[in-house]
Order: structure tokens, then C-alpha cells, then sequence
């Protein structure tokens, strides 16, 4: 997710790590939720329609946590593949030049040399 922050007051320019954390602080709020409508269903006699929305609040929570921590994983795996490449490359580079300036033996030439045509 280029581009994405991990802290934004925008749910959408979040990337998944920092979803996953808001997701996670979110968690005891939805819990207390589904507790007061819980106390105001016994209260207004309507038990039925307030579980009922507790199911769907508490699926939705749920899902959404192990969606995003499903997608947090896979970007955190991303970046550090990311992080070995390009590792691996600078490694790559630096042993491409330090052939390049590694010095010549004595009496071998600096420059290849076109083969000489036999003179006749």
C-alpha cells in the first residue's frame, strides 16, 4: 500500500497496520455497545430485536479483525521481502564494484586487446 499511513484521522488512508491497531482500540467499544443494547432491550421489553443486533454488530467487529489482521500480516511480509531485495541488490552492487576496481596483475594488460592479424 504505497503511498498509505499508519496513523490517519481518515479510516481510508490508513494501510492495513493501521487499521488493524484502530480495529484493535476499537474493540472494548463495541463490546460496551453491545452490552448497553443488551440493558436497553431488557429494559424496553424488545430482547429479541436488540440480540439480534448484537449478533450483527459482534460479526461485523469480528470479521473485520480477522480481516485485517490477515492483511497487516501479508503487508508486513511484503514490506520485509521488499527490504531483502533490496538488500540483496545493494550486496549486488557493491560486489559489481569492487570487481570493476579491483587492481590488475603486473604485465597483464588494463585494456582488452583486439587478437593481432598474423603478419605476413
Amino acid at each position: 500500500m504505497a503511498g498509505k499511513k499508519d496513523h490517519s484521522f481518515n479510516y481510508w488512508a490508513m494501510n492495513y497496520r493501521g487499521k488493524f491497531r484502530r480495529t484493535k482500540k476499537l474493540m472494548p467499544f463495541t463490546i460496551g455497545l453491545c452490552v448497553l443494547l443488551l440493558i436497553l432491550g431488557v429494559l424496553a421489553d424488545d430482547l429479541v430485536r436488540s440480540l439480534i443486533w448484537i449478533v450483527i454488530i459482534a460479526a461485523i467487529m469480528v470479521a473485520q479483525y480477522y480481516y485485517t489482521k490477515k492483511k497487516a500480516e501479508e503487508e508486513e511480509a511484503q514490506e520485509a521481502a521488499q527490504k531483502q531485495a533490496a538488500a540483496r541488490a545493494q550486496a549486488q552492487a557493491a560486489q559489481a564494484q569492487a570487481q570493476f576496481q579491483a587492481p590488475t596483475a603486473q604485465g597483464a594488460p588494463t585494456q582488452p586487446q583486439a587478437p593481432q592479424s598474423p603478419r605476413q
